[in-house]
């Protein structure tokens, strides 16, 4: 991926708020030339690189300030998103009629878009503080849309963007960055989100209803593939682990069910699971929401746990279908 140099005043002269530009056909098919599409998946591959074999990181919630506090980027990102996930806590439920989602939820955008910036200057070194013009709309648009009240594979997509962007301008250049971001933030903004969906009952967003691949994430099935490319469990037997927890849980939506936290800390017992990773935590969490027979309410993914023998052919086929589902889609 070719670095940014953030202090090349011909780079800082281009900065402009991003706008949507893809619009038709036409439009994707620049798009699919472009430098932007090549960093993104470039962006992912060298994500899923770096956490082969390598267990989701938990992250210390209670230490924001310890983050906040430290010099590395990486750090106060993590402190950002315990910041975020706090509010999701802080500002209630409307409890008013309400046909889809929850008004509350706008809210909490509207706290965002008025604090992203402040947020954004606390993360960045004064340096990079000329790009939080581009920086604000990744971050702002990467957590659902205020008006509609959804979230989906696009939302996902602004965050992939804006960690891309970091890494680029090398704001992200620590050793052993791909890890960390990999293995700690995503998981992190995983958690954050996933709390918006459950508290505010999110829609999801442009969702290919029971034949898509969820009903609104990508991105943790592609670097799950990843941490798992190289174990000898097949893919059916690490679906076949996901459903531990829904064992235990026979009526989802009634009784106690997985916390955001501990979907993302998903293990099973010792003898059966190699360590925690984002591919088991997804499937854990749609157990943990949807009734039925998983072959009924996820064919897609029961169909991949069944007929793709290997890891290494999942995240493959994950990152092809990623390009022409998502990054290949006119929202």
């Amino acid at each position: 991926m070719t670095p940014l140099d953030a202090d090349d005043p011909s780079v800082q002269a281009h900065l402009t708020r991003p706008r949507k530009c893809i619009q038709s056909d036409a439009d994707m098919h620049i798009w699919q030339q472009s430098d932007a599409h090549h960093t993104i998946l470039l962006f992912l591959m060298q994500l899923s690189e770096a956490c082969v074999m390598q267990p989701t990181r938990d992250v210390v919630w209670h230490e924001r300030e310890t983050y906040a506090a430290s010099d590395s980027v990486i750090d106060r990102v993590l402190a950002l998103m315990i910041e975020l996930d706090t509010w999701t806590d802080e500002i209630v439920p409307d409890t008013g009629p309400h046909r889809f989602g929850n008004l509350a939820f706008r809210t909490w955008g509207a706290r965002l878009q008025e604090r992203a910036e402040a947020l954004l200057r606390r993360c960045l070194p004064p340096h990079l503080h000329a790009f939080i013009t581009e920086l604000y709309a990744y971050l702002v648009d990467a957590f659902g849309s205020f008006v509609r009240i959804d979230y989906g594979t696009g939302h996902e997509l602004h965050m992939v963007a804006w960690l891309a962007y970091l890494y680029r301008l090398g704001a992200l250049s620590e050793e052993g960055a791909e890890a960390r971001i990999a293995l700690e933030v995503i998981p992190a903004y995983l958690r954050v989100v996933w709390h918006l969906q459950d508290r505010y009952t999110l829609e999801p967003a442009g969702s290919h209803g029971v034949w898509g691949l969820d009903d609104f994430h990508f991105v943790p099935y592609i670097l799950g593939a990843a941490q798992l490319r190289d174990t000898t469990m097949s893919p059916l037997q690490m679906a076949d682990l996901s459903l531990y927890p829904h064992a235990r849980m026979r009526e989802p939506r009634v009784g106690p069910r997985l916390s955001p936290r501990d979907t993302i800390m998903y293990i099973a017992p010792t003898h059966t699971s190699p360590m925690p990773n984002m591919y088991t935590s997804s499937l854990a969490r749609i157990h943990s929401l949807k009734r039925g027979p998983f072959s009924e309410h996820s064919p897609l993914l029961f169909d991949i746990s069944r007929n793709v023998p290997t890891w290494p052919k999942v995240h493959a086929g994950m990152l092809k279908m990623y390009d022409a589902d998502t990054l290949f889609l006119v929202a």
